[in-house]
């Protein structure tokens, strides 16, 4: 218990060789019978098709009990990839007026420019925050994969969401692996850095430096089945249980919808995949922020994104079209319709096309 394994690599081929290791008929047994099964179930390991996300390699191993993970871990890297470019849409000041050089990817005239590992000025995207990563220091990062150019100690950023002339300094940046963290001065194309989030930075943002604004597609939110109201039964923690609220709804734990027209004095309603993630929410309120919270279930099961916009939920709304509908709006304040089962759903977006129901959202590329 707790001593190295060593690592020898014997071909299946050379059984005598296999059995003299194992020393075990019963396992030695398994063992061909096992790979005998694999490869009359498994398409064979093709690093082509991998490397084009056609094809997803299996290892077999227990990090309980520390057996095989060193290596998959050799493995990973042995397969991995060089750094690949990302395509970006991109806006320029030009004369003290933005100009789109790539319209935003909803648009379907939509352009976008490739940015290599190469191009000399530093992007990345947020894909993922966290916050009370350490609860001592009640700290938040947002986690930045880096597309192009190099990280520096102290460089300063512009934000797809912010004001082109709003510029963030990032002032510390840590490596991750595990519970270890290591400040970094210098980071590039491929790597992903830790850095502290002042709470402007979401899933799916973009950092970048120069002149052009850059924004890479955003990351799509789970589609939800399903929704509660929650709210605070406490009066008196009130800051605590919307601070605690609004970090957790920057890490995607859920996703947040409000009732038309409401600028947060509304009652909130969480959206989710399964009961679990409220589950989360409630346990992670208690216990890091000392909050105590009530969910009140509504009797829905999906929810779609009316990419026609509002104009279109009007019309639908005045003809009649939206029986039995609950109207909402997303943090974008972008128009969300809540169904009751599948097939008025389907309905709806079959009769009402003009509506552009989507299962799934994106935030937007650059700040509107």
């Amino acid at each position: 218990r707790g001593a190295k394994a060593e690592v020898v690599e014997v071909p299946l081929e050379d059984e005598a060789k296999l059995k003299e290791l194992i020393d075990d008929d019963e396992l030695f047994e398994k063992l061909l019978e096992d790979a005998e099964l694999l490869v009359e179930l498994m398409n064979p390991l093709d690093l082509e098709r991998i490397m084009a996300a056609d094809q997803s390699p299996l290892f077999f191993g227990s990090a309980m009990t520390n057996f095989g993970v060193q290596l998959f871990l050799d493995k990973f890297c042995d397969m991995g990839t060089k750094p690949l470019g990302r395509n970006a849409s991109k806006r320029a000041d030009v004369g003290g007026k933005k100009k789109k050089k790539a319209a935003d990817e909803e648009e379907e005239d939509d352009e976008t420019e490739l940015v290599p590992p190469e191009h000399e000025e530093f992007t990345g995207f947020v894909f993922k925050t966290q916050a009370n990563l350490d609860p001592k220091h009640r700290d938040r990062l947002a986690y930045v994969r880096i597309v192009s150019g190099t990280y520096e100690k102290g460089m300063k950023v512009g934000h797809s969401r912010s004001k082109a002339s709003k510029k963030y300094n990032l002032a510390q940046a840590q490596a991750l692996f595990g519970n270890s963290r290591d400040s970094i001065e210098v980071a590039y194309p491929g790597d992903v850095i830790g850095i502290n989030n002042p709470g402007n930075f979401a899933i799916g943002d973009t950092l970048f430096t120069g002149n052009a604004k850059v924004a890479f597609p955003g990351i799509p939110s789970f589609s939800p089945e399903k929704f509660a109201y929650i709210r605070n039964p406490n009066p008196s923690t009130y800051k605590s249980f919307q601070k605690g609220i609004d970090q957790l709804l920057a890490e995607g734990a859920v996703q947040a919808l409000r009732q038309r027209n409401d600028d947060g004095g509304g009652p909130l309603i969480l959206a989710a995949v399964g009961q679990l993630q409220f589950e989360v929410v409630q346990a992670r309120l208690e216990n890091e922020y000392g909050v105590e919270s009530v969910l009140e279930p509504m009797g829905y099961t999906m929810a779609r994104w009316a990419d026609g916009g509002w104009d279109a939920v009007d019309k639908a709304d005045k003809d009649g079209k939206l029986f039995g509908i609950m109207i909402v709006q997303d943090r974008w304040k972008r128009p969300v319709l809540l169904f009751r089962n599948d097939w008025k759903a389907a309905s709806v977006a079959a009769e009402e096309k003009y509506l552009e129901l989507l299962p799934w959202s994106r935030p937007p590329s650059f700040d509107e």
